[in-house]
């Protein structure tokens, strides 16, 4: 029974899984079936019952706010002598306070921003690349598995279907063997079009994302996700950042009338997506610079076209900071 456990279990049980997390966010390999079988050669119990045991520290875990090990789903009936015992030898405290825990807790303030792009992409009916993912939310790899796996069990959660299915390998075009173990699904193929039809007829209960985000960063990422395609999303967001977060002629901050503009010569379809390809612009003068109304010459230095003079004349003239 889990309140059997001895001491000295319970301490190799969450050693093991302090060793398995310090890999996991070194990105170094590690086979979570060797740990079992190591710790079933010194207590005789079973492969499963260590495996659980590591699920419930998963769940201790998560009930702090904290990351667990991918493929580790939390298991939270971990017996009210037994957490108690588990919380103190993980010192969590202490673990928070390293420097590779810190880098694993950074996606955490992504996670609302991804869920709600994911269900645009679910909406445009396309799918995603695990490096679309990483470059759009600026984050590693480590944090995408990480990202993902709270946000599958989040979809489990809420009885939908598997947010993360959306996102795929470039080589197959398929989700990895690990999702289908995660979430028992057979055919991820099957699970897109579930999303698909899922998010044509249904919405969020609410507003995911804080309303007023303050810091650039975070402003840039929310105005980038209002683009499904990832290319775009990914553009809008360094230009945004680039810019300030700041029309570069009017000095307009209002998020809602704002638009990364290509700069002329510049082709999304060539790869030019970066931030030195484009200018944050007032939505009116984006309008005037894609139709030639308004020109910006390699020197910053702005020209208007007689038509655009009686409305526009103070940025005759004007260079950019």
């Amino acid at each position: 029974m889990a309140e059997n456990w001895s001491d000295e279990e319970l301490a190799a049980a969450v050693d093991a899984y302090k060793e398995m997390a310090h890999l996991e966010a070194n990105q170094k390999p590690y086979s979570k079936r060797k740990y079992y079988r190591d710790l079933v050669e010194r207590f005789g119990r079973t492969e499963k019952s260590f495996e659980y045991r590591m699920q419930n520290i998963s769940a201790v875990l998560h009930e702090q706010g904290d990351s667990w090990i991918p493929g580790l789903k939390p298991a939270g009936n971990v017996g009210a002598n037994v957490k108690p015992r588990i919380k103190a030898l993980l010192n969590i405290n202490n673990l928070q306070k390293r420097p590779s825990d810190v880098k694993k807790a950074a996606y955490k303030k992504n996670l609302s921003a991804m869920r709600e792009w994911l269900i645009e992409v679910a909406r445009s009916k396309e799918k995603v690349l695990y490096s679309e993912m990483m470059q759009v939310f600026d984050i590693d790899r480590f944090s995408l598995r990480h990202a993902m796996d709270y946000l599958g069990h989040q979809s489990d959660n809420l009885d939908e279907p598997i947010i993360t299915a959306l996102i795929v390998s470039k080589g197959t075009g398929r989700c990895s063997v690990g999702f289908s173990k995660e979430f028992e699904v057979r055919d991820d193929e099957v699970e897109r079009h579930r999303l698909y039809e899922y998010w044509a007829n249904n919405s969020p209960t609410q507003s995911i994302l804080e309303p007023s985000p303050t810091d650039l960063k975070a402003k840039a990422l929310r105005f980038a996700i209002v683009a499904s395609r990832p290319d775009q999303a990914a553009f809008r967001r360094e230009v945004y950042e680039a810019c300030g977060g700041r029309c570069v002629i009017s000095g307009c901050d209002v998020d809602k009338v704002l638009d990364a503009a290509h700069k002329h010569g510049r082709d999304w379809r060539l790869g030019h997506n970066k931030a030195e390809d484009g200018y944050l612009l007032r939505k009116d003068l984006h309008a005037l610079y894609d139709k030639n109304l308004l020109t910006i010459a390699d020197d910053g230095v702005l020209s208007l076209a007689p038509e655009a003079l009686d409305h526009y004349k103070d940025y005759a003239g004007k260079k950019l900071p």
